[in-house]
């Protein structure tokens, strides 16, 4: 069972519903074990790897649309997928996590609401939008990865009162209100906002 390492007994954490329990072993497996088809070994490997694609100098393919005639861009169909299953997989464990903890959802980390970024990435009119979605998305999940690990360190830390190897990073270190309005407009919007923080 690996929540032994978080304090289970019996398969069971202290003062934790069966409910939260399972909610928790369901992330933990899902961000620590391979993959079926044993296309990573662990979650982190593929985010090392998507984050490691030249966002500025990626091929991407142009297409026509039939009916308008209007030209877009895709990324390859491998990184495309890869992407994908690193988003989707990390802001499942994500969402997992925050109701494990009991954290608000408005205030939460959210990856990419609503997969905005990620649909831009299959199409887009603008190759300079689709670049820069996918330089965010790499970020993104590389800060995701280390709220993951922070929030797996601090429910150890509260469940078997050991301190965690590392010193846990700040989960909280985006400001709250930044954090209640991202996702609430359309995502090239957002992705501007993006780009004017200093931090992108």
């Amino acid at each position: 069972d690996p929540l032994i390492f978080y304090g289970a007994v019996g398969g069971e954490l202290p003062s934790a519903s069966l409910e939260a329990t399972e909610i928790l072993r369901d992330a933990v497996i899902r961000y620590q074990s391979p993959h079926r088809q044993f296309l990573w070994e662990r979650l982190s490997e593929l985010i090392a790897k998507v984050a490691e694609y030249d966002a500025e100098n990626v091929a991407l393919l142009s297409h026509s649309d039939a009916s308008s005639q209007a030209e877009y861009f895709t990324l390859p169909l491998n990184v495309l997928a890869e992407v994908a299953q690193a988003a989707v997989a990390v802001q499942q464990i994500l969402d997992a996590l925050h109701e494990f903890l009991g954290r608000k959802k408005a205030t939460a980390f959210v990856l990419d609401p609503n997969f905005g970024f990620l649909y831009m990435l299959e199409r887009c009119a603008s190759e300079f939008e689709l670049r820069f979605a996918l330089s965010s998305l790499q970020l993104r999940l590389t800060r995701a990865d280390r709220h993951i690990r922070s929030y797996l360190q601090r429910i150890r830390q509260i469940y078997t009162g050991r301190e965690p190897s590392e010193a846990l990073t700040s989960v909280d270190s985006t400001i709250s209100e930044v954090r209640e309005v991202f996702g609430t407009e359309p995502p090239t919007k957002e992705l501007y906002r993006l780009l004017l923080r200093k931090d992108y």
